[in-house]
């Protein structure tokens, strides 16, 4: 429970209180007075007990700063989400200039968007670089020595805050000292075939902490072709505070000066988490692996990580791995309960997509996602099917 640290209780005087016999204990005069002493004491005790709970007034703001180029449904769900949580800011770079979702943005005054036009490339440095992380961070940077708000999160479309209690209540817990808040990562299984009626639906594998060997004991073989057991990161991503003059990157950011260490600290995996959605849809999976492919292919994209490079040899039989990867049995479930590495948390963006976009019919359906594959990114399904 919120704890404000504002006496919230007015006594109020009732009948003449200007004339008032003060040998009675139970006068007006007294009476107010014992309770603002009462609830100043209770205010004390609170503050004793709790002190790491800020004063309202003083809680951090936060921001979200993500480059998309993906479903306008998914990224509705994810400024929604964010602003519910409480982010005072969104930054919205779209890597397609002409990406539609900027006019569904255009209405909600705390988001800001900007289209990576030329221009946008530009002002931020040269012009467009082809690799896409390059350009990610680009966009990182810029909306980190813009935003007013004191610290910030370079985040994908696809990854969700989500907080116990409040995210600016983990972020006021840390000391001035540090530069980044870690956010721990947990990806998103499924434990069936079935498509479901949302892509937001299934549980959350954390991350396997131990030696690789003692994974494939637990595991079997297939842990060797995730990374410790995720078929994404496992780093999670970090809070940064603003005004530090630091260099925001995909994971964590760079100091200012090379060699100055970076000051951070770890949330608990129990208070606040970034829920990452890897691959919305089994076929969404295959793309998002294809194109990391094709950009290397292309010379577009960054090397693949060993365990990614692992998944792509076996893109061909993408069904049967994206079952054997993504949707463990009862047997692994079980398991994974055990080592306190399955996370079932309360989601549901669509309450927050109809408070900010009520006029707006947002399909977050498996079908209508891959719909929209088949629609905008040809070029990449193409690609695998001739690889």
């Amino acid at each position: 429970m919120e704890k404000s640290g504002v006496i919230s209780e007015k006594c109020q005087i009732s009948g003449n209180s200007h004339i008032c016999d003060h040998r009675n204990f139970w006068c007006d005069h007294k009476y107010a007075r014992t309770l603002i002493l009462i609830n100043f004491i209770q205010f004390l005790k609170i503050r004793s007990n709790d002190s790491k709970v800020p004063m309202m007034q003083n809680r951090p703001t936060w921001a979200v700063v993500a480059t998309v180029d993906e479903p306008p449904a998914l990224v509705l769900a994810f400024v929604a989400w964010h602003l519910a949580m409480g982010a005072s800011r969104v930054f919205i770079y779209c890597d397609r200039p002409d990406d539609p979702v900027q006019t569904l943005l255009a209405a909600v005054p705390q988001v800001k968007v900007v289209a990576c036009d030329q221009a946008h490339w530009l002002r931020v440095g040269k012009s467009r670089p082809r690799r896409h992380e390059v350009r990610q961070v680009r966009n990182a940077h810029d909306a980190y020595v813009q935003t007013d708000a004191d610290w910030i999160l370079h985040s994908d479309a696809d990854e969700f805050v989500w907080a116990k209690d409040r995210v600016d209540t983990v972020l006021s817990t840390a000391s001035d000292a540090v530069d980044c808040l870690v956010i721990p990562v947990a990806e998103r299984n499924h434990q069936s075939d079935e498509d479901g009626v949302s892509i937001f639906e299934g549980a959350f594998r954390r991350p396997f902490r131990e030696p690789a060997h003692r994974g494939r004991k637990v595991f079997g073989a297939d842990f060797d072709l995730t990374y410790r057991g995720l078929t994404g990161h496992a780093q999670g991503k970090a809070f940064v505070r603003t005004g530090r003059a630091m260099r925001l990157s995909i994971h964590r950011p760079r100091p200012p000066v090379p060699d100055q260490d970076l000051r951070l600290e770890r949330a608990p995996v129990d208070d606040l988490e970034l829920l990452h959605f890897e691959g919305l849809t089994p076929r969404y999976w295959v793309y998002k692996l294809t194109r990391m492919m094709q950009a290397l292919h292309e010379r577009d994209g960054m090397p693949l990580s060993d365990h990614r490079s692992k998944q792509a040899n076996l893109l061909p039989d993408a069904p049967d791995l994206y079952r054997r990867l993504k949707q463990p049995d009862a047997d692994v479930v079980g398991v994974l309960t055990r080592l306190g590495l399955w996370h079932t948390p309360s989601f549901d963006p669509l309450p927050a997509v109809a408070e900010y976009f009520p006029e707006v019919t947002c399909d977050l359906s498996p079908a209508a996602i891959d719909h929209w594959l088949e629609r905008n990114k040809p070029d990449v399904l193409a690609y695998r099917r001739k690889s």
